[in-house]
C-alpha cells in the first residue's frame, strides 16, 4: 500500500473513527483515478470555525455542514498531487445525524464524502449534477458500510 497523506484533524471532543475515514478516502481516490497518495486535509470542527469560515471565504452568514477548499498547487512547490482541505462540522453533523436518523460515523462519511466530491470537481449547481453526485455519494458509503 502506498503512503498516506491523509491528515484527519479532529479539533473536537467527539469520537471519529478514522479508520474507517481514511479507508474511505484511499477507496475514493482509487476509483476516482487520483494517486492514493494525495494530499488531503480533513478537518473536523465547531460550529463557530466553520462559520467564520463560511463568512470570510463565501460571504455565508451562518454555520454550515461541509466546506470544501481546493489547493492552488501552482503556489505550492510539491512533488506530490494536493488536492485540498475539507472542513466538517462535528457539531452540525450531530445535528443532521440526529435529524435523519442516522449514526454520527455515518453521518460524518457522508460529509467527508460530499467535501471530497467537491474538491475532485463535482457539483450540484443543477438536477442533474445533483443526482450524479448523490449517486456517487451513496456509492462510496456503500463501501464504506461493508469495512465497518
Amino acid at each position: 500500500m502506498e503512503k498516506s497523506n491523509q491528515q484527519l484533524i479532529n479539533e473536537t471532543d467527539a469520537e471519529i473513527d478514522q479508520r474507517r475515514i481514511q479507508k474511505l478516502i484511499t477507496h475514493i481516490f482509487q476509483s476516482e483515478g487520483l494517486p492514493t497518495e494525495t494530499i488531503i486535509n480533513i478537518v473536523f470542527t465547531d460550529n463557530t470555525t466553520i462559520h467564520e469560515l463560511n463568512k470570510k471565504f463565501l460571504d455565508r452568514d451562518r454555520p454550515t455542514d461541509v466546506l470544501s477548499f481546493n489547493v492552488h498547487t501552482e503556489y505550492l512547490p510539491s512533488e506530490l498531487p494536493i488536492l485540498g482541505d475539507v472542513y466538517i462540522s462535528a457539531e452540525k453533523a450531530k445535528e443532521q445525524a440526529d435529524s435523519f436518523g442516522v449514526i454520527f460515523q455515518d453521518e460524518l462519511e457522508r460529509l467527508v464524502v460530499h467535501g471530497i466530491l467537491h474538491l475532485i470537481g463535482y457539483e450540484h449547481d443543477d438536477s442533474e449534477q445533483q443526482v450524479r453526485m448523490e449517486a456517487l455519494t451513496e456509492q462510496y458509503l456503500a463501501f464504506s458500510e461493508v469495512e465497518k
